[in-house]
């Protein structure tokens, strides 16, 4: 079951199945070579981790992605990584993991977060935020912190694919966070993390806005009290 989850789990992220896209518990079957079995408890826990949504006698859907739900995401992840930035200033870091996060702030390969070099600069920056989120000292926190960033990877990726340019002064708000961190300043490295996911924020939020089926979708008054 952990094979067919984590392989429907990843082809969900990545968008290979992306959303709105409807398939059946026999064709991911046949397509993992498993029973049927293991891909229901996968589809089970992808439904629980709000990837998947059930269909009544129709087999399943890749879930969409919402503006409210993608916003949300990013403020779990400013609740987490700015507690982490902030821990792992006050208990420094081993000059092993210092310099990797001196080497990974860089980036000037070119001005598109798209590209053939998606891929390793989506590597790089897991890496990143990994080594600040372990550098807290509290395992918990750190484990729900990378978790965080395993959630909106896919909102990430839909957003880099309706703009991939680079927004100006993204590497200077990673290496003022790596400048605060290295100085042991708890105070300027939440307030570094904070910037740099405000404008992650900003940035995913508005890229999500210019899809036409946003843009294209009804609004909708609540009933008043």
């Amino acid at each position: 079951m952990e094979t067919a989850y984590r392989r429907l789990k990843r082809s969900i992220i990545e968008l290979d199945r992306q959303p709105g896209t409807q398939f059946s518990e026999q064709a991911v079957a046949r397509e993992f070579g498993l029973s049927k079995t293991p891909v229901r408890e996968a589809l089970a826990r992808l439904h629980r981790d709000g990837l998947v949504t059930p269909l009544a006698r129709s087999g399943y859907v890749v879930s969409p992605v919402t503006l409210g739900d993608a916003d949300d995401l990013c403020a779990l992840r400013a609740l987490l990584q700015t507690e982490t930035a902030a821990l792992t200033a006050r208990r420094g870091l081993s000059e092993r993991d210092g310099n990797r996060l001196r080497e990974l702030c860089v980036d000037d390969r070119d001005s598109q977060l798209g590209g053939p070099g998606f891929e390793a600069r989506f590597r790089e920056n897991y890496e990143f935020e990994s080594i600040i989120a372990n550098g807290s000292g509290n395992g918990r926190l750190a484990a729900a912190a990378i978790e965080a960033m395993d959630g909106i990877e896919r909102v990430i990726r839909l957003a880099i694919r309706l703009d991939p340019s680079m927004p100006p002064g993204r590497i200077g708000e990673r290496q003022a966070l790596v400048d605060a961190i290295l100085a042991r300043d708890p105070k300027a490295s939440r307030a570094a993390m904070a910037r740099r996911t405000a404008s992650a924020r900003r940035e995913i939020v508005g890229a999500l806005a210019t899809s036409a089926a946003v843009a294209g979708a009804p609004i909708e008054l609540l009933p008043s009290p």
